[in-house]
């Protein structure tokens, strides 16, 4: 939609130019940028939905307010376009938070919904692999007496609504007898819940986007013979593989992205930023652009701007890289010159 100051082709040429738009279009994404540097964003770690760490990031946390105790375990989540997944963690104020919404972007930056993580579940899949998830709670029996049964017999009863990241791992859950009790230091856990139902494809983005999986918990009876309350695992077996985690390595992966869009104005300057998941141990790197034509190259620390006055240059693309030491491309985008 046109606003009212933009330039329309009734238009006269006028002191304003008319090039609000392109202005917002070439630096909407470096506008972003510049307020994760501010005291306004937070730096908190991200992680994979099997709790395996990406490394730090920068995100504007909002609904820190809340008005209603509900409210105060979610939290919406902004970031870099790309970056979010629903089932992913993120680790902040010392808490594991669930992305559990559909990430969204608005052209500029990207916006996900977290709930707070509560407990964390522990269980073993078929093969004996033990599996840990950070879980967000709700109840689903909130008007429950908390007992069940007749004259004869009385057994406790609750049950639980459970969110965990949807991944393969987190599949097998699903039947299984799990602890779910607050204990304290040094006592073992004696509640014990049947996982009774799946709800596994309410809540599937797809691929690209992440999903969670959706459980009941039912309340069950310990049993002393094949609960290990030492390890907090229900029905414990042996497990057939290893379950140690494999090693680190020597050199652990650090994720590299370009941010600043794919597009330069001709005749006008532009600024693409460089930002490294482990800002710690951030490697020495060098900016290269690969181009048929002359861009102009101003460089800041992990910022470079680039300028492109050859008329003949719109319409083409041209590379842009980050390299370390050894010339090894760490990260690369292309962008097209428009007129």
């Amino acid at each position: 939609m046109q606003e009212w100051y933009l330039i329309t082709p009734e238009t006269r040429p006028n002191i304003t130019g008319g090039f609000e738009n392109d202005a917002f279009l070439d630096y909407k994404e470096d506008a972003f940028a510049e307020a994760l540097s501010t005291d306004i964003a937070k730096t908190v770690i991200l992680c994979n939905s099997d709790m395996t760490e990406i490394g730090e990031i920068r995100v504007i946390i909002m609904d820190n307010l809340a008005n209603t105790q509900l409210k105060s375990m979610e939290r919406s989540v902004f970031a870099v376009i790309g970056t979010l997944k629903a089932g992913m963690y993120i680790k902040f104020e010392n808490q594991y938070w669930l992305i559990s919404g559909y990430p969204g972007n608005n052209g500029v930056c990207e916006k996900a919904t977290a709930i707070l993580c509560q407990y964390e579940l522990i269980w073993q899949d078929d093969d004996g692999k033990i599996i840990r998830r950070w879980a967000n709670f709700t109840s689903a029996s909130k008007y429950d007496n908390g007992r069940s049964g007749n004259s004869t017999i009385i057994l406790t009863s609750n049950n639980f609504t459970i969110w965990i990241p949807e991944d393969d791992d987190g599949t097998t859950l699903d039947g299984r007898r799990v602890f779910i009790d607050r204990v304290k230091t040094g006592q073992l856990p004696t509640k014990v819940f049947e996982i009774t139902r799946s709800d596994d494809v309410l809540y599937l983005f797809g691929k690209d986007h992440g999903g969670i999986l959706s459980f009941i918990a039912d309340k069950d009876e310990l049993n002393k013979v094949t609960d290990r309350q030492d390890l907090w695992i229900c029905n414990y077996k042996s497990p057939t593989t290893p379950t140690l985690p494999p090693p680190e390595p020597d050199n652990p992966t650090t994720s590299v992205t370009i941010t600043g869009g794919d597009t330069l104005r001709y005749g006008r300057a532009k600024t693409w930023t460089v930002t490294f998941s482990d800002s710690e141990n951030q490697p020495n790197f060098t900016w290269n652009v690969k181009s048929n034509f002359k861009i102009t190259q101003n460089i800041t620390g992990n910022k470079i701007q680039l300028k492109c006055t050859d008329d003949k240059a719109i319409d083409c693309t041209f590379t842009l890289q980050v390299l370390d030491n050894e010339s090894n491309i760490l990260s690369e985008t292309t962008i097209t010159i428009v007129g």
